[in-house]
């Protein structure tokens, strides 16, 4: 087994917890929004879909280019904890709305989430990965880090949401995601500063 360094383990780790957050109900979103939104129809998927899209597109580029432009990685950092953060809070929101326009509201904030989230990640996964293990350690990334934490989260969030229904899901991911905001704010000062080149 080849040797991964802390970083990257701990940048794994929390790709997992995030994108297992996020599968636990993601699949059965459509679901959701026909059975819980009032008024919402297969149309209302699409757009809502489109709206959280067009959010992360759009934002994300800008993001990564002002983060290569960064000294050092404290701006990765605020900027992936910001996004983790309301990755969370808007799991949370999930439970407690009833109406289009609050779902629109989410999705628009899903998408900041995201776009903030994965600009500053991949900044980070790419100035710590060995280079020498470039390609296993992008494999991790891919068949770790998302294959297996959508697999998993997939899994049990279809049988949590039908033994005890959606709100109980967004709670779990919700909460996954502040752990994983915790786990960051606690790991960034082990973090040393590097400068780009």
């Amino acid at each position: 087994m080849r040797s991964v360094n802390i970083t990257i383990k701990a940048l794994l780790l929390l790709l997992f917890m995030i994108n297992t957050a996020a599968a636990l109900w993601t699949p059965l979103f459509s679901v959701f929004v026909i059975n819980h939104i009032m008024g919402a129809t297969l149309a209302t998927i699409g757009i809502t879909g489109a709206i959280y899209s067009i959010m992360k597109s759009s934002l994300q580029i800008p993001i990564a280019k002002y983060l290569d432009a960064s000294v050092g990685e404290k701006s990765d950092f605020i900027i992936i904890s910001s996004g983790v953060f309301l990755a969370g809070i808007s799991s949370f929101s999930l439970i407690f709305i009833d109406r289009i326009w609050e779902l629109v509201c989410i999705q628009i904030v899903w998408g900041i989430a995201d776009a903030c989230t994965m600009a500053a990640y991949y900044s980070i996964f790419s100035h710590h990965i060995d280079k020498k293990s470039a390609a296993f350690e992008w494999s991790l990334f891919s068949v770790g880090g998302m294959t297996v934490a959508i697999a998993l989260g997939g899994l049990a969030g279809g049988f949590a949401t039908q033994a005890y229904g959606f709100p109980v899901v967004f709670l779990a991911a919700g909460t996954l995601n502040m752990i994983a905001f915790l786990m960051l704010i606690t790991f960034y000062p082990r973090i040393r500063t590097i400068a780009r080149i």
